[in-house]
């Protein structure tokens, strides 16, 4: 029993992996695969269904033949493979900007059942617009059901933040910061006493020049 559940994690973990053979071009279509196939069933994506299906299957589809070169198949050729990922990464990038617009869109309209699609639709940041979205929450949470989402762990972060209480600088610290007043303080005595002795040089010097002219005069 064990060891047929070693092979069936083995298998799953193996095709898990993308493949090598131009990965930095080809994860980002692997990646976001599912998120993209999933906008099909949002009202907002509904008139590119044929677009995402026909993609959904494109995608699936060089996958295999990604694999297929990284197990040196020759009957496959690596630069008709990078061709096909070039065109469906464009693709791949109209769909994340489209999320992309349609997050903003949510915010503007107050539209909360877009806005809680396209945070959960996994093709935006959600920690570069960490603040757009709690924000948004706070103002419409009585519409949101944020259970299992990334807008449920911002919440509980902030409740733990509150909860959290000061107990004011450790001993260490205070030493610390102790330690580095007296050297700020040191270093300013020094760079004063550094500038008292070079105005000095430079009114001696002063002198001198005068006393020099005198002379030179006086001859």
């Amino acid at each position: 029993m064990r060891t047929i559940l070693l092979i069936t994690f083995f298998t799953l973990h193996l095709f898990a992996i993308n493949p090598k053979v131009y990965s930095a071009l080809g994860d980002q279509l692997y990646d976001n695969l599912d998120h993209i196939g999933q906008l099909q069933d949002i009202n907002e994506f509904k008139m590119y269904r044929k677009k995402i299906q026909e993609y959904y299957y494109n995608v699936k589809s060089i996958r295999k033949i990604g694999f297929m070169i990284d197990k040196g198949d020759l009957t496959v050729s690596k630069r008709d493979y990078l061709k096909k990922l070039r065109k469906l990464s464009k693709t791949n990038d109209f769909f994340v900007q489209s999320v992309q617009s349609a997050f903003q869109k949510s915010l503007k309209q107050n539209d909360s059942i877009l806005f809680l699609d396209m945070v959960k639709s996994g093709l935006i940041d959600t920690n570069k617009y960490k603040h757009e979205i709690k924000k948004y929450y706070y103002e419409h949470k009585k519409e949101l059901n944020i259970e299992g989402s990334i807008i449920e762990k911002f919440v509980n972060e902030d409740l733990k933040n509150k909860k959290r209480v000061y107990t004011g600088p450790t001993k260490e610290q205070l030493q610390k910061a102790k330690i580095q007043r007296i050297r700020a303080k040191d270093k300013a005595r020094q760079e004063e006493i550094a500038k008292s002795i070079e105005e000095e040089l430079l009114k001696k010097k002063q002198k001198i020049r005068e006393e020099q002219k005198k002379e030179l005069k006086t001859k």
